[in-house]
């Protein structure tokens, strides 16, 4: 399996099934669409940007020699109302075979504060709130594992309900990232745990995939800034293709319920995929429910247990 990097692993058959995953436009989603498609998974993939998504598309076809091999559907994650219609698009399109695999790579890194188009704080609603939504519409159709990327970002974030948007202060680019992959974190447990307590087949994944050099680095504000961020990381930093190895590991490996897996060098930085420790918060349910009873509440789902 040289896209991992583990000579003892077998590549992967995915003939026959069908993987549904966003973010697949650029950076490590697309390096990870396409092993999949190699590995012989069709592909279902919503994009935001049309244009782009073709241009992924067609490397896949080219490359597999499959015209079938994949299929877009638009969905905007700063929507709850393009996350409905997106999924719904979605449904249409898996038909009765329905999602095998479900993995959630997009993600949004802002510059300074914004809002989605339903009020949320764009890093919050994007990273967190939407993919719970998109889950929660698909789940019935889901046979076998849910993959969510979240980050050792949530190392520092908190969790504060009263104040969720960063309204009343507080609003930096690690605070807010580090909560809104927090809040992922949380909610995925959360799901792992209701899953399994249900006796049901699917189970859910996360993972972290390091340092990568993608386009979601270049955050400061300043294209020269980002520049010299890029050129001062690059010595230490993965290329995308490295950093889809844990996303392809989490998607296509026996592992625990709600392993979290991530690079196994120095600080998670970079390296082979491995499983990680995550913080103590991370791994508290009874905040765990909170965050997922007040999330799904956010985004118009009654606040129980999800189908």
């Amino acid at each position: 399996m040289d896209a991992m990097g583990w000579e003892h692993l077998t590549a992967p058959d995915l003939r026959g099934r069908t993987v549904v995953m966003t973010g697949a436009s650029d950076g490590l989603g697309r390096e990870a669409a396409l092993q999949l498609a190699r590995w012989g998974a069709d592909l279902v993939l919503p994009v935001r940007s049309r244009p782009k998504g073709e241009v992924v598309a067609g490397r896949i076809r080219r490359e597999t020699g499959r015209p079938e091999a994949v299929r877009l559907t638009t969905l905007d994650l700063a929507s709850l109302d393009s996350v409905r219609e997106g999924a719904a698009e979605i449904s249409r399109a898996v038909g009765e075979r329905g999602i095998d695999l479900l993995v959630h790579v997009a993600g949004v890194v802002s510059r300074r504060r914004e809002e989605t188009r339903d009020g949320f704080e764009l890093m919050t609603g994007v990273n967190a709130l939407s993919p719970l939504l998109l889950t929660d519409l698909l789940l019935p159709l889901v046979h076998e594992r849910i993959v969510v990327v979240a980050s050792e970002a949530h190392r520092f974030g908190r969790v504060d309900l009263e104040d969720p948007p960063f309204r009343h202060g507080g609003w930096s680019l690690r605070a807010a990232y580090g909560r809104s992959k927090l809040l992922a974190m949380l909610w995925s447990l959360d799901l792992a745990d209701r899953l399994r307590a249900g006796g049901s087949a699917v189970d859910l994944q996360l993972v972290h995939p390091g340092w990568v050099l993608t386009n979601l680095q270049n955050a400061t504000g300043s294209d020269r800034l980002d520049a010299i961020v890029t050129a001062v990381t690059r010595p230490f930093a993965m290329t995308a293709p490295q950093g889809a190895a844990p996303v392809l590991f989490a998607a296509t490996q026996p592992l625990p319920p709600a392993s979290y897996v991530g690079p196994d060098g120095r600080g998670a930085l970079r390296g082979r995929p491995t499983l990680l420790r995550r913080s103590r918060q991370a791994m508290d349910r009874d905040l765990a429910r909170e965050v997922t009873a007040w999330a799904r509440s956010e985004v118009g789902l009654d606040s129980g247990s999800p189908p």
